[in-house]
Formats: structure tokens, C-alpha cells, sequence
């Protein structure tokens, strides 16, 4: 990966510095008070994104996201609209059938309530860098609409880079593979899929899944430290545990 190398410094390094966000994130669905430590703020620590006047790296970008458009006629094209979703629930769905579980709000609200705290907290560290950076989409910049037109609008054609899609998932496959020791690949194949999904879908360039990579890995650094979010981590890895000794007892 392009960033990696930066990646595993800032996730060594940002936990301790003072790149942050103002803001705090309450825990979701209430009852927990609130995460205290503050978000790294993307937009300090990002790269820029490449623009049209880089030649070689725009290129780059374009070059994958041609390819990337191909396949929206295809089987994996299908499934890069359905990744277009947001809401827990889908993602619940989508990360529990790679790891042989059934996740849901109602069945298991404690991994929930972790994974949406997870993210929130992370999606809080790009808020302000998808409008600084104020990068245009690429089904926008080439004008000829996305594989998703109902997401398509004015307001939205200028917050390309970093990917908040790409930090959900990103944040949420972090979330599982640090209380399941048994689906790791399979989580982190759904992630990277989420991904490549909004170039498909006409959304994003592949340098700004990366840099959604980068920004999710670091806040989840972060949050990891807040005490809070400990326990919201040691009710979730509890009933993950539960549900796994249940299917086994039901076999």
C-alpha cells in the first residue's frame, strides 16, 4: 500500500500528540458517558490529495478508477451499490456473513454499540478534512454520473478525499479483529472490498481509500486509550465470545 510506511508511524506516534480534534464523541445509544479523548484531525496529518495538474499520480488515479468503472455491469458491480449503505445494520449484515455469525442491533447490541462508537469517533477526525481539502468526485470531475445517483448532489460532489465509507468500514474491520480471533482475513477482505466499492460506484479515487485507511487506523489508535471505550471493547469481544460458544453447543 502507498501509505503504509506513514501509516505505522502515525498510528505509533498520534495516540500521544496533541494532532486532535475539539470535539468529543458520546458513546452510542447513550448510557456509557462519553469517550473523552479526542479525534487526530485528518487534515493535519494527510497528505495532499492528486490533483489534475499532477500528472503521473492523477493519472494513476484515473487509470484505476477507469478500470474500477468497467465492472459496474457486473456481479461486482451490484455489490458496490449495495456497499453504498451506511446504516449499522448493514454493516452488522455484511461483516457477520464473512465471520460465520449473526449480527444484528436487537441480537448482539453490545457489538453494536462498540463498533458505532468506533466509527463515529473516526468519521469526527475527517469532518473537517473532507471540506478542506474540498476534492471533487470522480463521477463529478469527468461528468458522467455514478453507479449511485441518489447520492449524487452539489453539496456532496466536493468531499471526495478522505473516503468516509471507507473510514466506517476501515474502522469497524479494526474494531472485529481486535475481539475476534478467529476472522480476521475474512473481516479485512469485506473492509478492503468497501472500499474498491465507492471507486466502482464513482465515488472516490483509490488515493482517497487509502488516505480513509490511514485516517481510520490512526483515530482507532486513539480511541483504543480511552477507558470507556475499553469496556465498550470487553462487552463486545463477551457476547462475540457467547455467541461463538452457542453455535458450537448447537451443532
Amino acid at each position: 500500500m502507498k501509505y503504509a510506511p506513514t501509516l505505522l508511524i502515525l498510528v505509533a506516534l498520534l495516540t500521544g500528540c496533541g494532532v486532535t480534534s475539539n470535539t468529543t464523541v458520546t458513546a452510542a445509544n447513550g448510557g456509557d458517558g462519553k469517550i473523552t479523548v479526542k479525534c487526530p484531525e485528518a487534515r493535519l496529518y494527510l497528505p495532499d490529495y492528486p490533483s489534475p495538474s499532477d500528472r503521473e499520480a492523477f493519472f494513476n488515479d484515473s487509470l484505476l478508477y477507469r478500470k474500477s468503472y468497467a465492472l459496474r455491469d457486473s456481479e461486482r458491480g451490484i455489490q458496490a451499490i449495495n456497499d453504498a449503505r451506511t446504516d449499522i445494520s448493514y454493516y452488522l449484515q455484511r461483516f457477520g456473513a464473512a465471520m460465520g455469525v449473526n449480527l444484528s442491533k436487537s441480537g448482539t447490541p453490545a457489538i453494536a454499540k462498540y463498533l458505532k462508537t468506533a466509527y463515529n469517533f473516526a468519521r469526527d477526525g475527517i469532518s473537517t478534512a473532507k471540506k478542506s481539502f474540498s476534492r471533487q468526485r470522480p463521477y463529478s470531475y469527468f461528468q458522467e454520473g455514478s453507479a449511485v445517483p441518489e447520492d449524487e448532489g452539489p453539496v456532496v460532489a466536493f468531499l471526495s478525499y478522505p473516503s468516509g465509507h471507507t473510514v466506517r468500514a476501515w474502522t469497524i474491520a479494526l474494531a472485529l479483529v481486535a475481539i475476534d480471533d478467529v476472522s480476521c482475513n475474512e473481516v479485512i477482505k469485506v473492509a478492503l472490498e468497501i472500499g474498491e466499492s465507492r471507486i466502482i460506484a464513482g465515488f472516490h479515487y483509490a488515493s482517497d481509500v487509502e488516505a480513509a485507511r490511514m485516517s481510520a487506523s490512526v483515530s482507532f489508535a486513539k480511541i483504543i486509550s480511552d477507558p470507556e471505550f475499553a469496556e465498550l471493547m470487553r462487552r463486545a469481544r463477551s457476547e462475540l465470545d457467547s455467541l461463538r460458544a452457542s453455535a458450537v453447543k448447537s451443532e
